[in-house]
């Protein structure tokens, strides 16, 4: 006994369509099949919509790809203008550390096959809350030979990042501001001076106020 092919999940749309439409044809009227269920309108029914999805679909798509184009194209227009923007505090600040931190730009790290001249790590990190809601004060212990400090903010459950930037300061301590409160936050620095950067820290969690 022959049985029908079910293999209606593998056909791409244009495939199902065609389909639909010979099935739809082929049962019309067929002495063979006098109730087909369901009943052939309701094919053309479905297929026509689908024809019209289809239509949506492929002008959302173009659009869609025409929007990704224009995104890249912003992104590397600001990816210049910050390069440029970069350049100018490098040549403002003298390759002063501190003044580059203030900008809100990383320093280069320094490779040393010394362990003694790389900057020390951080290893006293705490955080609290601040004096008024959406503040976290973060305080260390300086650390010798520092120009300054970088400060990164996690949010993941773990702490293991991806980390961003979230202040630079010249002292041990530094006020993070503008959080969302009862939110879970993870913060980690390091020390940056005329050796390069040192190590992180290991990250600290608080929830803010």
């Amino acid at each position: 006994m022959a049985e029908v092919e079910l293999n209606f999940q593998e056909l791409t749309v244009p495939e199902l369509l065609a389909t639909a439409s010979g099935v739809a044809g082929a049962l019309e009227g067929n002495e063979h099949f006098p109730s087909p269920q369901p009943p052939p309108a309701e094919l053309d029914r479905l297929a026509g919509e689908l024809t019209k999805a289809e239509e949506e679909y492929r002008q959302q798509k173009t659009l869609a790809s025409a929007a990704k184009v224009r995104r890249d194209q912003i992104a590397e227009d600001l990816r210049d203008a910050l390069t440029q923007e970069a350049q100018y505090v490098q040549l403002q600040s003298g390759g002063n550390i501190a003044k580059i931190l203030s900008a809100s730009l990383h320093v280069e790290e320094t490779t040393s096959y010394w362990p003694f001249n790389r900057m020390g790590q951080i290893e006293e990190l705490s955080a609290s809350a601040g004096d008024e809601l959406g503040e976290i004060d973060l305080d260390w212990e300086p650390i010798a030979g520092a120009s300054g400090y970088e400060v990164e903010v996690a949010y993941d459950l773990l702490g293991e990042g991806p980390w961003e930037q979230s202040g630079a300061t010249t002292k041990s301590k530094i006020t993070i501001e503008k959080l969302s409160n009862r939110t879970r936050y993870w913060f980690r620095v390091r020390a940056v001076g005329e050796r390069g950067a040192g190590d992180w820290s290991d990250p600290v969690m608080k929830f803010a106020p």
